[in-house]
């Protein structure tokens, strides 16, 4: 094959000499490029964020005598208005009153260098929904979660790049692309 293409090349007149060099130029420069970007993305579903979040809770805290738990965290993915939230369950009980509701947070998802992960941070409570309440007075509770409770938590990890392709760069992306169910990290 080789042989061939030198005969065509060494036969030819100039004009056809630089057109099959650029052509040649072209294929390969696209084919590396076509490789690269192969290799400078990573599709990352809210299943396996979710799992991640189920190691870290639940999460017990107090304070001023409430005690709470926050369980069945999990990450939503909101295409519409692009955004990514998390949603949990916080529980409290006192002699044999029940108190529970659940949680939605906006935040922002920054990037550890030290650790090479994607962190869940600058909570701020977006919606409060009671779902059972048969404390007498369930205000001072509301009170402490709204308060004091959510705003103690620390370094809620989304995923790290470990845990993904070995080929992903250990850096904050580029571009990060909400779509239903996934968020798409792109490395230039």
């Amino acid at each position: 094959m080789e042989k061939v293409v030198l005969n065509i090349l060494l036969g030819a007149k100039p004009v056809m000499k630089h057109l099959v060099l650029v052509l040649s130029l072209f294929i390969l420069s696209s084919s590396a490029a076509y490789s690269q970007v192969e290799k400078s993305f990573e599709i990352v579903k809210a299943k396996k964020i979710n799992r991640n979040l189920a190691l870290q809770f639940p999460i017990k805290k107090s304070f001023q005598g409430i005690q709470a738990t926050f369980s069945d965290a999990q990450i939503l993915i909101d295409t519409l208005d692009q955004s990514i939230k998390l949603q949990m369950l916080v529980s409290a009980n006192n002699n044999k009153q029940e108190f529970s509701a659940k949680l939605v947070f906006i935040g922002t998802m920054e990037f550890d260098q030290f650790l090479e992960s994607y962190l869940f941070e600058d909570l701020l409570l977006d919606s409060f929904i009671v779902e059972q309440d048969s404390y007498v007075d369930s205000q001072p509770t509301v009170k402490a979660i709204k308060q004091s409770l959510i705003n103690d938590f620390k370094d809620i990890e989304l995923f790290n790049l470990t845990e993904l392709n070995a080929f992903v760069p250990k850096r904050k992306a580029d571009k990060i692309e909400i779509s239903t169910g996934q968020l798409r990290f792109i490395w230039y």
